[in-house]
């Protein structure tokens, strides 16, 4: 129990990771870094964090038994925290609110949920044999 309190732990700070992060004026930062290439690294920063986001929340949520229906719950809030980011940054006059960020965000939680699933099955496969 104490581990599953662990990765709670790590799937809420991830989150709030990505909210605060989604609302702060970060353009700057991003153009000074990105040399040029500011959408490329804006766009696979958004996947990046909302795979781990996915990975995080589903063990958090499920274990590491977790079945699809846990699945289709993480994804669903994956989305979510994606969609509300998106529509906060609407009116917000230092970002853009953007429908592909969106899409990229629930991409990047699908692999993280696809990454989970072979990491559980690697686990099934390795207790049995050990």
């Amino acid at each position: 129990m104490a581990s599953r309190r662990r990765w709670r732990v790590a799937a809420v700070g991830w989150a709030l990771v990505v909210l605060v992060s989604g609302v702060l004026p970060t353009q700057g930062v991003v153009h000074a870094v990105a040399e040029g290439r500011d959408d490329l690294l804006t766009t696979a920063g958004h996947f990046a964090a909302y795979a781990l986001l996915g990975f995080l929340l589903v063990v958090a949520l499920g274990g590491w038994e977790a079945r699809a229906r846990d699945l289709t719950v993480v994804l669903g809030l994956a989305a979510g925290l994606g969609g509300v980011i998106e529509l906060v940054q609407g009116p917000l006059p230092y970002r853009d609110m953007q429908l592909l960020d969106f899409l990229v965000d629930v991409a990047g939680a699908a692999v993280g949920l696809a990454a989970f699933s072979a990491a559980a099955g690697a686990r099934r496969r390795r207790s049995r044999r050990g």
